[in-house]
């Protein structure tokens, strides 16, 4: 039997359409290929290829929700898989865990014991553990202007002012790197990320900065506001909303778009009507924002969506909206296909156990990086 020899180029070509999970297994066969999955040109061709995924939590384990669009008379499925999860601790309050992802890293908050580092494709995983234990976690990001990227931690101190005795955050960045804290100045009066963490939305980290939904008292309006790690300062009005924002009426969710840009989904509480809006063009922190409507979507069969802190991520391809819904009552969580007029619906049929956290995550075969190695404690 003849032994056909694939082109190199060939060969890259094919393993940048694979699955993280396969890849991985093949490190293993010649070390070639072992060298090509660290190569990072390569890791940036995959990744661009990559669909994103929704990572879920259970209170004993960790889930990854990958879905097929079909085609040629064939409909959408998913398929689950169980990835590793030993953290190096467990959390004192299931009710009030917090994960960010960035550059497909996992990033999981242990209140007092610091934060657990993660790449669940590569099973590399550790614990930041932070000296002082007040430390509370906002999200991650780094510096775009560097060649080489430090990542960073935001959060607050709560701390009690001795001469009145009235509480007040302190606002720090933690770069991981040098282990050490910067304190940092903030235009809000309180901590506004509350605003996102309390309906159930981690900040997003797009492109080294954060963003998430708040109030502006100025203008008493909602806003995307920001954090530049680049620039060290809060961007209390990064941009208008591109609809109403009605406080406990409105479900907004912000989510990452095409890995460049943001959307945003607004479901009207009076009527249930569902708006998905895109912004056109990459996001820069010093850009303006404009905003396009890219669908709206029928009421008939999907839930409302309001009072669900724990339980709405979505992501869009090819004008195809993807969503995962948990309902924070009965743990029950399904996945939801929206294109045109097919609509899908698929249960997560596993029990009671889904009263989950739940993040679009893009999956990355990137180790991790030096910085986070140093800070590990395993």
């Amino acid at each position: 039997m003849t032994t056909v020899k694939l082109p190199w180029d060939m060969e890259v070509e094919i393993l940048s359409w694979l699955p993280p999970r396969s890849l991985v297994r093949f490190r293993a066969v010649c070390k070639k290929w072992n060298s090509l999955l660290n190569d990072k040109s390569f890791l940036n061709q995959h990744s661009s290829r990559s669909r994103p995924q929704f990572i879920f939590l259970t209170k004993s384990k960790t889930y990854s929700i990958d879905v097929d669009l079909g085609g040629a008379g064939v409909g959408p499925t998913i398929k689950m898989c169980e990835v590793a999860s030993d953290f190096p601790c467990q959390p004192m309050n299931w009710e009030n865990i917090n994960v960010a992802s960035c550059d497909g890293l996992l990033l999981r908050e242990f209140s007092e014991k610091g934060v657990a580092v993660w790449n669940p494709w590569l099973k590399h995983m550790g614990l930041i553990e932070f000296k002082e234990k007040d430390f509370q976690f906002g999200g991650v990001g780094y510096d775009s202007n560097r060649p080489e990227k430090g990542y960073q931690i935001l959060g607050y101190f709560f701390r009690v002012d001795d001469t009145c005795k009235k509480g007040y955050h302190k606002f720090a960045v933690y770069e991981c790197a040098s282990k050490t804290f910067k304190f940092i100045d903030s235009p809000f009066r309180k901590w506004s990320l509350w605003s996102a963490l309390t309906e159930g939305a981690a900040p997003l980290s797009l492109k080294g900065n954060l963003f998430w939904i708040g109030y502006c008292d100025e203008i008493r309006e909602s806003t995307i506001q920001s954090f530049s790690f680049s620039r060290g300062i809060f961007i209390k009005k990064f941009c208008m909303l591109p609809c109403e924002k009605v406080f406990y009426v409105n479900k907004l969710v912000l989510a990452i778009y095409k890995e460049d840009r943001l959307s945003m989904l607004n479901q009207r509480y009076a009527t249930g009507k569902i708006e998905i809006w895109v912004t056109k063009d990459k996001i820069d922190d010093r850009a303006q924002v404009v905003w396009v409507n890219l669908m709206n979507l029928s009421t008939t069969n999907l839930p409302r969506l309001k009072g669900e802190y724990y339980g709405v991520r979505y992501f869009i391809i090819d004008k195809t909206i993807i969503m995962c819904y948990g309902n924070s009552q009965t743990g029950a969580a399904c996945i939801y296909i929206v294109r045109g007029d097919m609509f899908k619906k698929i249960p997560i049929n596993y029990g009671n156990v889904l009263k989950f956290y739940h993040r679009v995550y893009f999956p990355n075969l990137i180790r991790l990086p030096l910085e986070f190695r140093r800070s590990l404690k395993n």
